[in-house]
C-alpha cells in the first residue's frame, strides 16, 4: 500500500518563543497545506481561530489573517506547536488514527524547557496518535494511569521542565466533535444556559474557550 507523506510546514517557522507562558499542542496539519485558507497552524478550516475570534473579538479581529492570529497569540504569550514533525497517512484524512510512520517533534521538549510555559493545552486526548498521548507517553516517556482517564487536567511534576506545568485536554475545536460534545457531562450541566440559542453546542464551546484562555 502506498502511503501519503506529510512533512510539517510550520514547526521550523514558528518555534516556541522563550517568553511564552501558554502552549497549544496538536498533532500535525492535513497532507496538503497549499490548500489551507490560513498558512498557519489550524489553517485548513479555521475552526480554532473562528472560536477564539468569537471568544475574544476585540483581540483576534480577523480569524482568516495570520497577522491577526499571531498578534493575538503574542499579546497573550501563547505559543503553538505539534507533536508530529513528519508522518505518512493511510488515507487522505485529517484523522489522527490514519497517521503512520510517525517522526515525533522531539525539539519541542527543549523548547518548552527553555521557555516560561506553565500551561499546555492539547486539542486531542488519549486516543490513537492523539496529541496528549503522543506528548505524555511518546515524548515525555510517562505512563497514563487508570485514574487519569476521564480527566481533562493534570499537573506535571516540576522535575521534567524545572517547574510545575499544568496539562489541559481541550474540548476539540473541530466542528465534527460537536456531536460527542453534546453528550458530554460538562455541556449537559450547562445546557439550560443555551436554550433558544442557535447552535447551542458551539455557543458552549466558545464560552468554554473564553474561560480556559482568560488572562489569569
Amino acid at each position: 500500500m502506498k502511503y501519503m507523506k506529510t512533512i510539517h510546514q510550520y514547526l521550523p517557522l514558528y518555534p516556541i518563543e522563550p517568553g511564552s507562558r501558554r502552549l497549544i499542542v496538536g498533532t500535525i496539519h492535513p497532507e496538503d497545506p497549499s490548500r489551507f485558507k490560513v498558512k498557519f497552524f489550524y489553517g485548513n478550516k479555521g475552526s480554532l481561530w473562528t472560536i477564539l475570534h468569537k471568544a475574544f473579538p476585540s483581540e483576534l479581529t480577523d480569524p482568516d489573517s495570520v497577522e491577526s492570529i499571531r498578534s493575538f497569540l503574542k499579546a497573550r504569550k501563547i505559543a503553538m506547536s505539534d507533536t508530529v514533525a513528519e508522518c505518512s497517512r493511510k488515507r487522505p484524512t485529517a484523522l489522527d488514527t490514519d497517521l503512520t510512520d510517525i517522526r515525533l517533534h522531539e525539539a519541542m521538549i527543549p523548547q518548552i524547557r527553555h521557555s516560561a510555559i506553565k500551561e499546555i493545552f492539547f486539542t486531542s486526548g488519549f486516543g490513537t496518535n492523539n496529541a496528549f498521548k503522543l506528548f505524555y507517553v511518546d515524548l515525555l516517556k510517562q505512563r497514563i494511569t487508570a485514574d487519569m482517564r476521564g480527566k481533562r487536567e493534570f499537573m506535571l511534576s516540576e522535575h521534567i521542565f524545572g517547574r510545575p506545568v499544568r496539562l489541559h485536554i481541550l474540548h476539540s475545536p473541530a466542528g465534527t466533535a460537536n456531536i460527542s460534545l453534546s453528550k458530554n457531562s460538562e455541556y449537559l450541566a450547562e445546557r439550560h444556559r443555551y436554550e433558544g440559542v442557535k447552535g447551542p453546542v458551539q455557543a458552549f464551546k466558545i464560552d468554554y474557550y473564553r474561560r480556559v484562555f482568560a488572562v489569569s
